[in-house]
């Protein structure tokens, strides 16, 4: 029933009559928002794409992208979740930002007693942000000699870290933390609230080696095998075994059975793929008869995170095979380096690539200067390799 009331202006007089106000799950309105936040800086971070993956949601919904790092997901949700009343509605949402790992945000509307007079959007509050990662380069050198001559053999490690800037007036190797950090490659590829990291044994069967029948792009679950043979789900698969740089160790979700063993078939995974893996690259099964020296995270990581921050040091040689495992999804299997390398003839070395910090602090040593050299580091972040100059006094 219409609220009608007269309305008088001068000698003109009518009857106003407005439509009744919508109730809230029939507005166009935020469906789900969230803040974005840097994670070192704990600044608002500008979204570049926000986005649903659901194809169907995202024919009926609008980007929202705001001030102070807001963003969200807009539309009507009588329209989009007649059934909200009874039953929950999942509404995924993608984010990317310049310089930052991509997120997805996975969550659910309702259900709503009273429905659609009672409504209320998903908020995941403030989301931080990671940022993608730097490599590290460079030489170390004598200062004071004729062409600062390079010192071989110089050891250069990360020996202390922090993840966010000192506070003012506070020293800042009083709030340093422990270098308990691993690289990981080719990086996480899932979330992780928590996770133990354990070192691998690794059994490979090479009279069962494949060969992929179809390039495989990033972001791709199948492969396309020339043959089946003994794989099985669960069983752990060395892909492109033969390219260290390309290579991942990822288990097997499901086999297509449909044909025999000895014909193609296409190989379901259980992480999507993070490098391209051309035609004919090599397969090999592995097996993981057992794990050694475990460690658990100290951080929550996201998709593509390059490094894992431990609880304790590790004692794992670098190139080593460890398993994360954190309870709920399949395991993951990442090949470890370490934040220390060895200068060679020419004084140069290279570090693995490192987020999630504020600074940290180099450490230098060498048997001809007598003191080592320690230097704090802050990562360039718009760099995808950033050069340091160690040069002893």
């Amino acid at each position: 029933m219409m609220d009608c009331r007269p309305e008088h202006v001068g000698a003109a007089s009518w009857h106003l009559c407005p439509d009744p106000l919508q109730v809230p799950g029939a507005r166009l309105r935020a469906l789900v928002q969230a803040r974005l936040v840097d994670e070192i800086s704990l600044g608002p971070v500008t979204a570049d794409v926000v986005a649903t993956p659901d194809l169907r949601l995202a024919l009926h919904v609008a980007p929202r992208i705001g001030r102070d790092g807001m963003i969200g997901l807009a539309g009507r949700p009588e329209s989009l979740f007649p059934g909200l009343a009874l039953a929950a509605a999942a509404v995924p949402m993608h984010v990317t930002a310049r310089g930052y790992l991509p997120l997805d945000l996975d969550g659910t509307l309702g259900p709503f007693g009273g429905f659609p007079e009672n409504f209320a959007a998903l908020d995941h509050g403030d989301v931080f942000l990671h940022r993608t990662g730097v490599a590290f380069k460079g030489r170390v050198v004598q200062r004071g000699t004729p062409q600062n001559l390079p010192l071989a053999g110089a050891t250069v490690e990360i020996d202390g870290l922090w993840p966010t800037y000192p506070p003012p007036n506070v020293m800042p190797a009083a709030v340093m933390e422990p270098a308990d950090v691993v690289a990981l490659s080719p990086g996480f590829y899932g979330s992780h609230a928590t996770a133990t990291l354990s070192r691998c044994d690794v059994v490979d069967d090479l009279p069962q080696a494949k060969r992929l029948l179809l390039t495989a792009a990033p972001g791709t679950r199948r492969l396309r095998l020339d043959n089946r043979g003994t794989l099985v789900a669960g069983m752990p698969l060395r892909i492109d075994a033969d390219d260290a740089a390309r290579g991942e160790v990822i288990g097997i979700h499901a086999v297509d059975t449909s044909l025999s063993a000895d014909q193609p078939a296409w190989i379901e995974l259980d992480h999507p793929l993070k490098h391209l893996h051309r035609r004919l690259a090599r397969v090999v099964p592995a097996s993981i008869p057992a794990t050694h020296d475990p460690r658990n995270l100290s951080r929550a990581a996201q998709p593509g995170d390059p490094c894992a921050f431990l609880t304790a040091a590790a004692p794992w040689a670098a190139l080593s095979l460890v398993q994360v495992d954190d309870g709920v999804g399949p395991p993951e299997f990442q090949r470890i380096a370490r934040y220390a390398a060895s200068a060679d003839a020419d004084g140069y070395f290279r570090l693995p690539r490192i987020s999630r910090l504020a600074l940290f602090r180099l450490r230098a040593t060498h048997p001809a200067p007598p003191q080592p050299l320690r230097l704090t580091i802050e990562p360039d972040y718009g760099l995808a390799e950033q050069v340091l100059t160690v040069a002893f006094e």
